[in-house]
């Protein structure tokens, strides 16, 4: 059998899914591989994918020191994406896992109706999971006085994994690179401070997004935040549908752990809902969701 010209394939999709771009965004002090199986899916169905690196948020390979901006610049890289892809296609959704959520609601808020939909995976807008130590009340000292000058935030055990095979593997990692699928190694004051900012920001304003559709995935389990913060977003979004979805077998890196492929399917399945314009399409999926 000969293989089958790429244009074949484009012309099978759906122009509504080739109209509809979206933007991923990693975890803190990360690389773009955290979201490696959303992107796979999503470029597989036709949808134009746009994995982002942020300058002073996005881990720097080539950088001996990590380089934290201002919480503003990384927004106004995106909304800059944004506006771009606004010249291109339809519609622009944002998809962010962890601070990558945060970040994701913060552009939202900047871009008002620039963003139709949302997808956040593991949000933080607290930190309450069942690993995070108490001294966590602790941090602003370290954040905003200059006790925090040379403190740093060194990754260990779970790594947000709760698959065995994943959480050696991404060990493995660590001792020969500074970077993982899960996360930097270490992650410096500056990147926190500035990711606590963001998170006191965007929960001062999430009453500001307007896109019309939200779908939240968070673990049961997640040792960093609880699903506490479902109901943060919950309570405070103001969007015409908000659907959330509780995963029962990961912590908090749910795009490479035990529910991944779960993740994969809510995600693209919600997407098609957005592409086609079909807001009942995605109250039926949380009905499914509640019943189930």
């Amino acid at each position: 059998m000969s293989a089958r010209d790429p244009s074949d394939l484009l012309s099978v999709v759906h122009p509504a899914v080739r109209r509809t771009a979206v933007v991923l965004l990693h975890g803190l002090c990360s690389t773009p591989d955290e979201l490696l199986t959303v992107q796979s899916a999503l470029r597989a169905s036709g949808y134009s994918v746009h994995p982002m690196r942020v300058d002073g948020y996005s881990f720097d390979a080539a950088a001996t020191l990590q380089q934290a901006l201002p919480y503003e610049c990384w927004i106004d890289a995106i909304e800059a994406q944004v506006k771009l892809l606004r010249t291109q296609h339809e519609r622009v959704m944002l998809v962010g896992i962890s601070a990558g959520s945060s970040l994701a609601l913060g552009a939202a808020i900047r871009c008002g109706s620039g963003v139709d939909a949302l997808v956040l995976m593991s949000t933080t807008l607290r930190f309450d999971g069942w690993a995070v130590p108490r001294t966590q009340v602790l941090l602003p000292l370290a954040f905003y006085t200059p006790l925090g000058r040379f403190w740093q935030y060194r990754e260990r055990p779970p790594y947000g994994v709760k698959n065995e095979r994943v959480r050696a593997w991404i060990e493995r990692e660590l001792r020969h690179r500074k970077v993982s699928s899960a996360g930097s190694a270490v992650i410096g004051v500056g990147h926190l401070r500035e990711h606590d900012r963001l998170i006191r920001h965007v929960r001062r304003n999430l009453h500001r997004v307007q896109c019309d559709s939200v779908l939240a995935l968070h673990a049961r389990e997640d040792e960093v935040a609880s699903v506490a913060n479902l109901g943060l977003l919950a309570r405070g979004l103001r969007c015409r549908t908000f659907r959330s979805v509780v995963l029962a077998n990961s912590y908090h890196m749910i795009t490479i752990d035990n529910d991944r492929h779960q993740v994969v399917r809510e995600t693209s399945a919600f997407a098609d809902a957005v592409a086609h314009g079909t807001p009942d399409a995605i109250d039926a999926l949380s009905a499914r969701s509640l019943a189930a």
